[in-house]
Formats: structure tokens, C-alpha cells, sequence
């Protein structure tokens, strides 16, 4: 039986490094199969999804988060970014997965421009994606993204987090302030120890990784935290 390995952020960023510098995988293919596992992990948790909303933050949680509202409005789909932090500070890969969703259809809105009143709207057939934050999270989460936490949580619609709940440390599973719920969670590349440890289990909901085709010979150059 093949142990299942589970690393510390830290060790997650250097497979990335690996996979990009070292295998020769551009950042934005990898990127783009974050975003194309997500959605995937999402029809089939939902196939009677009508609409999806992407709340996306300006780092490369959220340039996945683009991929999926991209891929949302090409299957026709009723596709919407919420963005969390301004569009303007988008680079590199997050920058072209912006332009592959604004290409694409999807409606682009501020933060600012939208209230709880709207989330109220919706049900059930409308799924969350949480795209805000990724790994490299330490302090408590306060201000907007807090704000946003919090709207996101008491909405009747379903809820994916991409990689990790926001909120949540992916070293510890410890709560920095407030994180999300999600009722499922697609994680990549490497799987995180705070996912499985204090209330990892309780934020992620239903717990799926996909390693995105990195070769298999990147885990030998990083030891796991911890395995099972």
C-alpha cells in the first residue's frame, strides 16, 4: 500500500519550484490544470450547477480561481469573479488566467460593488468557489477578506475552496482569525499537514488531491512532514 504523504508549505513551494524549474512545466500549465482538476472536482460534486462564483484574491490561488471562472463560462454556465483585491495588481500566470476569464465571458466585479444582499439570491444550485488565499498565509485574517469569510459561510450555496480554505494555516490547521467551510476541498501537487490536523478536517469538508502530472521523481527531492 502506497504511503500518503503530507508536507509543510514551505516543502509544497519548493515541488512547485521543482516542477517549474527543474521538470520544465511552465507556471501557467500547471495553473491551468489547478484550475481544470477544481472544476472537474466540482461537476462531479455538483452536476445540477447552474452558476458559479469565483471569489478571487490577487496571488496564484486566485489565478486558479480565474482558470475555473474561464472554463465556467465556456461550458455555458452562468460564470462571476468576485475580486478581492484589485485586478491591477494581478501578475504573471494570475494575470493570464485573468484575461483567459475576462476572454472567456465572465463577469468581472469588485469586491466593493457587491454586498451579502446578493449571495441571499442564490441557492443551492450556485456554487462558491473560495480562491483568496493559498499556503503562505501566518497572520490572523482581518479587514475585507475577513468581511468576506464571514459572507461566504452564511451563504445557503455550496462552497469549494481551491487548494486550502482561506483562513485556515496549511501547516497546522489552526484558524488564523476565521476561515471558510467549504464542503469540498481540491488540493494539488502536495497535501498539506494543516488539512488533516486541528480543524483541517472540518474546514476542508471532502478532501481531493491531484498532483497535476508533476513527475514522480520531484517527491523524491522533498521529504513529507509527516506520512500515513
Amino acid at each position: 500500500m502506497t504511503a500518503v504523504n503530507y508536507y509543510l508549505a514551505a516543502d509544497v513551494r519548493e515541488l512547485d519550484r521543482i516542477a517549474i524549474q527543474e521538470k520544465g512545466i511552465p507556471g501557467f500549465t500547471l495553473m491551468q490544470r489547478a484550475g481544470q482538476a477544481a472544476f472537474d472536482a466540482l461537476q462531479t460534486r455538483w452536476p445540477n450547477t447552474e452558476s458559479v462564483i469565483c471569489f478571487c484574491g490577487s496571488g496564484n490561488n486566485g489565478g486558479d480561481g480565474y482558470v475555473i471562472a474561464a472554463l465556467t463560462a465556456q461550458r455555458g454556465l452562468r460564470s462571476e469573479v468576485i475580486a478581492v483585491g484589485s485586478t491591477d495588481k494581478l501578475k504573471g500566470d494570475a494575470r493570464l488566467a485573468y484575461e483567459s476569464a475576462v476572454a472567456a465571458g465572465a463577469t468581472i466585479v469588485p469586491l466593493d460593488a457587491y454586498t451579502s444582499e446578493e449571495l441571499e439570491k442564490f441557492d443551492r444550485s450556485t456554487v462558491l468557489v473560495d480562491a483568496m488565499l493559498g499556503i503562505g498565509l501566518s497572520g490572523n485574517i482581518t479587514g475585507q477578506t475577513l468581511d468576506v469569510i464571514r459572507m461566504i459561510n452564511a451563504s445557503p450555496c455550496s462552497v469549494m475552496s481551491v487548494d486550502i480554505p482561506s483562513g485556515l494555516c496549511s501547516d497546522t490547521g489552526k484558524i488564523l482569525g476565521n476561515a471558510i467551510k467549504a464542503d469540498l476541498t481540491v488540493t494539488f501537487i502536495g497535501r498539506k499537514l494543516g488539512q488533516v490536523r486541528g480543524s483541517g478536517p472540518a474546514q476542508c469538508g471532502e478532501l481531493l488531491f491531484d498532483d497535476l502530472d508533476v513527475p514522480g521523481e520531484t517527491y523524491k527531492q522533498v521529504s513529507p512532514a509527516a506520512s500515513e
